[in-house]
């Protein structure tokens, strides 16, 4: 339970961090650069950086939360 309380607001702060600007565009065009290479993508414009990379962690929260609340509900729910 408190690892996901702990990811939670890690990414959030992630995400405050990113969205505030307080990271720079080219260190963010690198990451998504090495990121879209992995998964085989195109990797976005330096000038769109920010804001594919406040979507790729805002993705993670849902999938992430998302799974974790599924299995708890099918656990719960099975017995």
């Amino acid at each position: 339970m408190i690892g996901i309380i702990v990811f939670n607001i890690l990414m959030v702060g992630l995400g405050a961090v990113v969205g505030s600007g307080a990271v720079s565009a080219d260190r963010l065009s690198g990451a998504l650069y090495w990121l879209h290479g992995i998964i085989g993508i195109t990797s976005p414009a330096p000038e769109k950086a920010r804001m594919f990379a406040l979507i790729w962690i805002g993705s993670m929260l849902v999938i992430v939360d998302g799974l974790l609340f599924m299995f708890v509900f099918l656990v719960t729910h099975s017995m």
